[in-house]
C-alpha cells in the first residue's frame, strides 16, 4: 500500500511540474517552453506516422513533419490561449496537422521534387521516454515500472499507433482521461478503457518479447 502510494505521489509530482513547466512557458520562459514541446516529441511522431499516408512518407517522414511542428509551435508559442496541458496537446495537435496537409499539397503540386528537402531543419527536440507505469491483469494489480530502455521502445512500437498515443498521453505527459479523450477525440470512458487495454498489452511485450519468448 505505501508503495503504492509513494508510486501516486511521484505521477502527482511529475503532472504538477509538467504544469509549471507550462505556466512558466507562457510567461515568456523560453527554457520552459522548449520542455514542454520536447516532451511531445514520440507522441507527435507515433500520430504523425498514423496520419501520414503510405505515399507520403516515401517523401516525408514523421520526425521530418514533427520538426517543423516543434519549430512553428514554438515560434507561434504566444497564440496558445489555452492554460491546461489538454488544451497544450490538442493546440500542438492541430499545427501537426495542417502540417501533415501543407506537405500533402506540396506534394500533389511538386510531385518530382523531394519535400523531405522542404522541410525546415530544426534541432530534433529532446525525445526521451518517461518511466511508464505498467499495470498488470492479476486481481491486485500491483504496479511494475518501466524505465527507458531499447526494450520499451520496441515495445510501444508494436503496440497499435493509437495504443501508443493513449500511453504516452496518460503515462508519459500525465494528462488526465478527460485531456486524453480531447486529444484522442472520444470520451475520458473510452480513453480510460483504451488505455487499460493498451498497457496489459505493453506488460505482455515486455515480459514476452516481440516473438513470444519469456524475457530474462
Amino acid at each position: 500500500m505505501l508503495e503504492r502510494g509513494s508510486e501516486a505521489l511521484c505521477a502527482e509530482t511529475s503532472a504538477a511540474r509538467w504544469d509549471a513547466h507550462v505556466a512558466a512557458a507562457r510567461e515568456g520562459d523560453r527554457e520552459a517552453l522548449g520542455h514542454v514541446l520536447g516532451r511531445l516529441g514520440a507522441y507527435l511522431r507515433r500520430r504523425a506516422g498514423e496520419e501520414l499516408d503510405t505515399q507520403l512518407q516515401v517523401k516525408v517522414s514523421p520526425s521530418d513533419i514533427v520538426q517543423e511542428t516543434l519549430l512553428e509551435a514554438h515560434r507561434d508559442f504566444a497564440q496558445f490561449r489555452g492554460t491546461t496541458r489538454g488544451e497544450l496537446v490538442a493546440w500542438v495537435q492541430g499545427i501537426l496537422h495542417n502540417s501533415i496537409l501543407t506537405a500533402g499539397r506540396h506534394y500533389r503540386g511538386t510531385s518530382k521534387r523531394d519535400l523531405a528537402r522542404e522541410i525546415n531543419g530544426a534541432s530534433e527536440s529532446c525525445h526521451r521516454l518517461a518511466e511508464l507505469a505498467v499495470t498488470n491483469s492479476t486481481p491486485s494489480g500491483h504496479v511494475v515500472a518501466a524505465e527507458e530502455s531499447t526494450q520499451l521502445g520496441v515495445a510501444l512500437a508494436q503496440l497499435s499507433p493509437r495504443e501508443e498515443q493513449v500511453i504516452r498521453l496518460r503515462n508519459e505527459l500525465q494528462l488526465s482521461f478527460a485531456e486524453v479523450g480531447m486529444a484522442l477525440g472520444c470520451s475520458a470512458d473510452a480513453a480510460q478503457k483504451l488505455w487499460t487495454r493498451a498497457l496489459k498489452r505493453l506488460a505482455h511485450k515486455l515480459e514476452y518479447g516481440p516473438h513470444g519468448e519469456r524475457q530474462p
